[in-house]
């Protein structure tokens, strides 16, 4: 099963950069884009060394045109962007994918039916019912052999599925064994929050929860993934076994290196009371 599941098939190749990296064992890191839409975001996120973006639709205010945007020029200067949807409905699913995205996050995954709905939507025939558009922004607008290429689309889309509340925990095992999915990634703000213990990320029940989550993504072949915002519990999930990473976003990365500037920047504050 696992990152291998979706590449069944006669000439599918994994040319996806994030899939490749991901099948020979390597970690990815990436960054949310939640507040900068501008054209340019694409291309200086790349230049600073990124493995992907991930624009986000569940929780910032971009709409389809400006994820479009963002995608073409993901696209353009060959930086894969993927697109986390708002929830799962088939029109939020199939949109950002035919605008281009090289694959979309799932949050709040909570059982196997769910799951096989998610594939079911995204995949192409015969692995899914995906509705089939030919020569637009995800096939860069080329003439195509249709049946090679809805074999390499079903290979070449990532497929991540976010288990953050309990209930989603508690179906782990039933929802990364569903053939197709690529990435299981804990939310674990959502999860901590689901469990009674809000923002306690490294709370003892949520080391406990995400090691068997670790657990179980290894037992199926599944990519485990975290989102982080701070370089040491990057390091700390990596080493405990996270391959498929997200550092913070736009806004965050820009909060924090002028925090850093202007602290180095600004002369102390003299001690009151002293001349």
């Amino acid at each position: 099963m696992g990152i291998f599941s979706s590449l069944l098939g006669e000439e599918a190749t994994i040319r996806h950069p994030l899939k490749a990296k991901l099948a020979r064992g390597e970690a990815v890191w990436g960054t949310f884009v939640f507040e900068c839409g501008a054209p340019a975001t694409p291309r200086y996120l790349k230049e600073a060394g990124w493995d992907y973006i991930l624009i986000d639709t569940e929780h910032a205010s971009f709409n389809i045109e400006t994820v479009a945007n963002l995608l073409h020029v993901s696209s353009a200067i060959g930086l894969p962007a993927l697109v986390r949807v708002p929830e799962t409905r088939r029109s939020l699913l199939s949109r950002p994918l035919d605008a281009g995205a090289a694959g979309l996050m799932i949050p709040r995954v909570e059982s196997r039916a769910q799951a096989e709905e998610i594939v079911r939507y995204t995949k192409f025939p015969p692995m899914g019912d995906r509705g089939v558009i030919l020569g637009t922004a995800h096939n860069a607008y080329r003439a195509e052999n249709g049946r090679r290429f809805l074999r390499q689309a079903n290979a070449e889309l990532l497929l991540i599925m976010q288990i953050e509340t309990m209930a989603g925990v508690e179906h782990v095992d039933e929802i990364v064994s569903v053939p197709g999915l690529d990435v299981a990634l804990i939310g674990p703000y959502d999860l901590s929050t689901s469990m009674g213990i809000p923002g306690e990320v490294n709370h003892p029940r949520m080391v406990r929860a995400i090691d068997a989550f670790l657990k179980t993504c290894k037992r199926h072949g599944v990519v485990p993934g975290n989102f982080v915002t701070s370089v040491e519990d990057g390091r700390a999930w990596l080493r405990r076994g996270m391959r498929f990473l997200i550092y913070g976003a736009d806004f965050m990365l820009l909060m924090e290196r002028s925090r850093q500037v202007l602290a180095a920047l600004r002369p102390k504050e003299k001690s009151r009371g002293r001349s």
